[in-house]
């Protein structure tokens, strides 16, 4: 029998567990003499192909073209068996990357392990030349582990995040990449830590996808590396000149200190900087600052945008050995007395829809051609301003910041019960989470907000309570989040339900409450009320007041709301297109009425898949599980009644006033 209850025992701990169990052969014919497919022809091919996204080292290239993929179901031998090291292709199947191995799934929710596999080469460096390659995975799910002939790299690398990893044994000719994906999640799992039937964790507020789901890239390294650059733009007044902070972090890949100097080019100026010093085998970040004198303004509808490149060149070498692009904007985020965010001096008025990485075809693996059509429905609908519960795959919010659609961004920390905000490295999961967010997302103008948890005591007996640990976190992480970024908000979502604190000790330590509100569709009452057996619509208005009167100088925004909708039936009948349109009216008319709530995101854009069981508050003959069917448009891209009525308020909401 496989041995599960060890594997249970690890993942308990939130960790990549060795997976153990009875071997089974690569490879060979089932009992009963069933032939297997045939191994596919072995290809070796180079890195090539332009990037799908504009920030990042100038020189990286799309390790795209031909993967190898394999599962590892239960019980798991691929490390047993060393799949990392295997010759040849006997239980492979070609494949291409991104890829979802559960991507048309709408039925097991099931988490695995998958192994992917590319066969590639390098071009041959000059001789004396200083030259290291790495390669960079834009996002994984949900575990990572990478090999290179047969070699271990790094150590275990999580889901929503980038991550590079050096190849230090690399070889002329033909080289073997193996990745070890595992979407297995833990009882403590910052977003999926709720029972699964499968290994009795595993599941969350979203379909459990795995695989590698964006792309990855290669690039060189000569001598020197110029890994990341941040850019802060900050405007004193708005009128006045502004001053841009550049942080840029450098690896010397030798073993020799190497003097660096760095050359940056910014909207027709040439600046660069005296040599300094980055140790052998070390890293240096480098901050300096410029003076942009007549800024031009990014803002909603009206984005502006500045191109910039940070080059580093080495000793008495002209050529620069490394070079970071970027775009940044200059704006300008405040917040006044009475609950107002001010956005260049004028006062926001948001409005849009929230996106979700989940296709019919693709899985949680979106073409460019997908994210293309969802921004354009965005754009569609007349949207300033969208949310996701997790960061977005980069070419999303690149696409936002050409489209000027703030962006609410979600930590991926979602709905943590209390009780496990005490247990042994959850807070720091979470704190990590929430830094990552801010690190690889900074240079974006579009993000208006870094959201630290959704929802965080929705879960268990403190229904609506923050506990001191959830406290403890908010504080900690909204500190972390400030240290990199104090030019944004930072904030938390909170559900809303009759009975509840209205405020918390937590709110001390935010600039901004998002307000999840589902009033009269969920029952939005807390448990000990009977006197209140539902809420309605009727009652969200003196809600938002008592949230506001509790929270005076704390702006609002509306987060999320929406209904149900599938089909056309009674205007009464809740899961009905008709009920679904004029409960976002209502609501939206609500919203616009509050002086002190600042924007309203309808959830969401697109149907999405949640669980196999997943009714989302519709009666059983309007329930399509595993389908979220709140969204604006169907999953199959077919705009829903409520679309273009609410596209017909937000196109003339003027998102600055």
């Amino acid at each position: 029998m496989p041995r599960i209850a060890p594997l249970l025992a690890c993942l308990a701990l939130g960790a990549v567990c060795p997976l153990t169990a009875h071997a089974q052969g690569g490879g060979e014919a089932p009992p009963g003499g069933t032939p297997v497919t045939p191994a596919p022809k072995l290809r070796v091919e180079r890195p090539g192909g332009t990037p799908l996204i504009r920030e990042g080292q100038v020189n990286r290239q799309l390790l795209g073209g031909t993967w190898y993929f394999r599962q590892d179901e239960a019980p798991f031998v691929g490390e047993e068996q060393a799949w990392y090291a295997q010759d040849d292709l006997a239980g492979w199947t070609a494949t291409t990357v991104p890829h979802n191995w559960n991507a048309t799934d709408t039925t097991e929710n099931k988490p695995n392990v998958g192994w992917y596999r590319k066969e590639f080469s390098v071009p041959r460096s000059p001789k004396k030349a200083r030259h290291f390659w790495k390669v960079r995975f834009e996002g994984n799910n949900y575990r990572t582990k990478v090999w290179l002939n047969g070699e271990r790299l790094g150590s275990v690398y999580t889901g929503y995040f980038p991550f590079e990893v050096t190849l230090k044994n690399l070889r002329q000719g033909r080289n073997t990449l193996v990745v070890e994906v595992s979407s297995l999640r833990s009882n403590s799992d910052l977003t999926h830590w709720r029972p699964a039937a499968f290994n009795g964790f595993g599941t969350g507020g979203w379909w459990n996808f795995g695989g590698i789901l964006r792309e990855v890239y290669m690039r060189r390294v000569d001598t020197v590396d110029v890994e990341d650059v941040n850019v802060l733009p900050r405007l004193r007044r708005v009128g006045g000149a502004a001053k841009v902070e550049v942080s840029t972090v450098l690896r010397n890949f030798t073993n020799r200190d190497r003097d660096v100097s760095l050359v940056l080019r910014v909207d027709g100026q040439r600046i660069e900087l005296d040599p300094q010093t980055v140790p052998k085998l070390g890293r240096r970040q480098l901050s300096t600052t410029f003076t942009l004198k007549e800024p031009r303004l990014w803002a909603p509808r009206k984005p502006e945008l500045y191109d910039m490149t940070v080059g580093a060149v080495t000793g008495k070498r002209e050529l620069e050995v490394s070079s970071y692009r970027l775009s940044f904007g200059v704006r300008k985020i405040e917040t006044r007395r009475g609950g107002v965010i001010l956005l260049n001096g004028k006062r926001l008025n948001l409005r849009g829809a929230a996106l979700h990485e989940d296709d019919m075809r693709e899985g949680g693996a979106l073409s460019q051609r997908t994210r293309t059509l969802l921004v354009n429905r965005l754009k569609n609908l007349g949207a300033t301003i969208t949310r996701s519960h997790y960061p977005l795959h980069p070419a999303f919010l690149e696409a936002f910041d050409r489209a000027g659609i703030m962006y609410w961004v979600d930590a991926p920390v979602y709905q943590v019960p209390t009780d496990m905000w005490v247990r042994p490295g959850v807070q720091a999961m979470a704190k990590r989470a929430a830094t990552l967010t801010v690190k690889n997302n900074v240079n974006n103008p579009s993000i208006l907000t870094w959201s630290l948890a959704n929802e965080p005591a929705e879960a268990g007996p403190n229904l609506g309570t923050y506990a001191p640990a959830v406290v403890r976190y908010i504080r900690d992480a909204s500190e972390a989040v400030r240290e990199l970024d104090d030019t944004r908000l930072v904030a938390i979502d909170r559900q809303s339900r009759i009975g509840e604190p209205l405020t918390t000790e937590a709110h001390q330590y935010i600039d901004v409450l998002g307000v999840n509100e589902y009033f009269g569709w969920y029952r939005s009452v807390i448990e000990n009320r009977p006197d209140l057996p539902w809420s309605t619509t009727a009652d969200l208005g003196a809600y938002l007041d008592q949230v506001h009167y509790a929270n005076p100088d704390l702006p609002l925004v509306i987060t999320e709301f929406g209904a149900e909708g599938s089909r056309s039936g009674p205007v009464e009948q809740k899961g009905s297109y008709e009920f679904q349109r004029k409960f976002a009216l209502d609501h939206l008319a609500v919203h616009g009425s509050k002086p002190f709530v600042n924007g309203s995101i309808y959830w969401a854009l697109r149907d999405f898949r949640v669980h196999q069981t997943w009714q989302g508050g519709a009666p059983d003959e309007y329930a399509q599980p595993p389908w979220h069917n709140k969204s604006l448009l169907e999953e199959t891209n077919v705009r829903k009644p409520v679309f273009l009525a609410v596209a017909k308020q937000f196109r003339r909401a003027k998102p600055l006033r």
